[in-house]
C-alpha cells in the first residue's frame, strides 16, 4: 500500500511539470504580447549577454539570490546557444554594432515545496518579474525593455504540491528566448 501511494505521488508530480509544448505555447503568446524591438536584432554584428542584475529586494535575501542564480544559469545557457546561432548566420545584413542583452530581476518569490506541502495555498503566490533590456552598445540607445512576469497562483501551487512554483523559472527563460527569436526573425522580412 505504501509503495502504491509513493508511486501515485511521483506520477502526480511528474505530470505537473511543464511540458516542452506547454512552455513553447506560453512563450509564443507572451512574446507576442511584449511587442517588437525598435530595430531588427538581425542587424547587429555582435551580441553581449551581461550578468543578471538583481534588485535590492532580491539581493538582500540569500534564498532569493540562490534562486536568482539558478534562473541566471538557465537563461545564460539558453541565450548563449542562440547568440552562437546568430553569429553563425551569414544571411543577415549586420550593419549595426553590438546588441547588449541585460536581464534585470526586479522581483522574485518562489514558495518552497516544504511550505506548499505543509500549508498549501496559505503560502501565497509565487512570482518572477524580470526586465530584458536590449541596448545598442555603440550608442547606448535602449531598443527594447520588455517586462517578463509570470505568477504561479497559490491554489495551483497547492494542488501541484509546488510544481507550478518550480516551473516559473523555466517559463521566464523560454519567454526571454522566444522574444529574442521573434524579434530576430520577424523584422528580417520587413
Amino acid at each position: 500500500m505504501k509503495n502504491a501511494f509513493v508511486f501515485l505521488i511521483i506520477v502526480f508530480l511528474a505530470g505537473c511539470s511543464a511540458s516542452p509544448s506547454k512552455l513553447a505555447s506560453v512563450a509564443k503568446n507572451e512574446s507576442a504580447r511584449l511587442g517588437v524591438t525598435a530595430r531588427p536584432l538581425s542587424e547587429f554584428s555582435d551580441f553581449e549577454l551581461k550578468p543578471m542584475e538583481l534588485s535590492a529586494g532580491v539581493a538582500e535575501r540569500n534564498e532569493k539570490v540562490k534562486i536568482a542564480k539558478q534562473l541566471e544559469d538557465s537563461l545564460r545557457s539558453r541565450l548563449l546557444t542562440l547568440i552562437e546561432e546568430w553569429k553563425a548566420d551569414k544571411a543577415s545584413p549586420r550593419t549595426v554594432g553590438t546588441l547588449v542583452i541585460q536581464p534585470k530581476l526586479q522581483s522574485l518569490r518562489i514558495v518552497s515545496g516544504g511550505a506548499r506541502f505543509m500549508i498549501g495555498a496559505w503560502s501565497g503566490d509565487s512570482i518572477v518579474d524580470m526586465n530584458l533590456e536590449l541596448t545598442d552598445g555603440k550608442t547606448g540607445t535602449i531598443i527594447a525593455n520588455p517586462r517578463i512576469t509570470q505568477t504561479a497562483s497559490a491554489m495551483g501551487g497547492a494542488w501541484s504540491v509546488g510544481s507550478t512554483d518550480r516551473n516559473l523559472l523555466d517559463y521566464i527563460v523560454e519567454i526571454a528566448y522566444q522574444y529574442l527569436v521573434d524579434n530576430y526573425k520577424k523584422q528580417e522580412n520587413k
